[in-house]
């Protein structure tokens, strides 16, 4: 984070965000999403789709029938994890997720290998032989963010909370 100022600051962690999207081979394309399963932390790598500064929102696509998405139905707070090694830079955010339907025209221009990642099995269940094809259960998890926590481990050390409930104007906290 080269802006020493707090908004530089959330303006660096959007600005990750926003390439991960961009991007393929960018750190923040695929983040680690925590959600509160029923024996509690559980968390996953996901690939980040879309983000949405003004809302606060950031997507994902998941199985609409995977054991993330009842966890979520059950206890919607999650977290999130990027770490951008060149920058040195991590950044965690808190917040609720909520499932939404697929976009058809958008689960049809998949790969039929992608697609298929959505009409099999439910994820985590024994696979039987041969595998069946189901209705597609392409769904868009969508995270609404409360709090992004940032920390630069350069020297010296800089760390800032940003909270939605404060208009994310952040205040510099210890690292």
């Amino acid at each position: 984070m080269n802006d020493q100022s707090l908004s530089g600051q959330l303006d660096t962690v959007w600005r990750h965000l926003s390439r991960g999207i961009a991007d393929r081979h960018h750190p923040a394309r695929h983040p680690t999403l925590v959600s509160i399963g029923p024996d509690g932390p559980d968390l996953r790598t996901l690939v980040l789709r879309d983000t949405n500064r003004d809302t606060s929102t950031l997507e994902f696509h998941t199985d609409a029938a995977s054991p993330k998405a009842t966890s979520i139905a059950a206890d919607p707070r999650i977290a999130i994890h990027v770490w951008i090694p060149k920058s040195r830079l991590q950044f965690r955010a808190h917040g609720t997720a909520h499932l939404e339907p697929g976009d058809p025209s958008l689960f049809a221009q998949l790969p039929l290998q992608a697609q298929s990642n959505y009409t099999g099995p439910i994820p985590g269940t024994p696979l039987p032989t041969p595998q069946t094809q189901t209705e597609p259960r392409f769904a868009r998890l969508l995270c609404n963010l409360t709090e992004i926590d940032a920390l630069t481990l350069l020297d010296p050390h800089q760390r800032a909370r940003f909270r939605a409930s404060d208009g994310w104007k952040g205040q510099w906290i210890a690292p």
